[in-house]
């Protein structure tokens, strides 16, 4: 087999691997990402906030979308808090 084609199989072969163990592990990791938002959140008093780990798009990332009634305050120490979290990127905070 001609090396560039070894290359482009290895390179498809790879690219399904990871697709197919993303998919098996995205749920748990979005639930331990989200339990670990929830919890936080109600620390905080926020009775009615949500997390969520996907864009419009419908792409998935480490950032979380936060919704909620939380003054500034409540924000920014909120974000500040799930920022230091382990697997966390970054806080947004949206409108419902």
């Amino acid at each position: 087999m001609r090396p560039a084609l070894k290359l482009l199989a290895g390179l498809a072969a790879t690219g399904l691997v990871a697709k197919a163990a993303y998919a098996w592990e995205r749920q748990s990791l979005l639930a331990a990402l989200g339990q670990r938002a929830a919890v936080v959140l109600a620390a905080h008093g926020v009775r009615d906030g949500a997390a969520r780990w996907t864009d419009a798009g419908g792409w998935t990332w480490r950032t979380a979308r936060l919704s909620g009634s939380a003054n500034a305050a409540t924000r920014a120490a909120i974000s500040a808090e799930l920022a230091a979290e382990p697997g966390i990127a970054g806080v947004v905070w949206e409108p419902r």
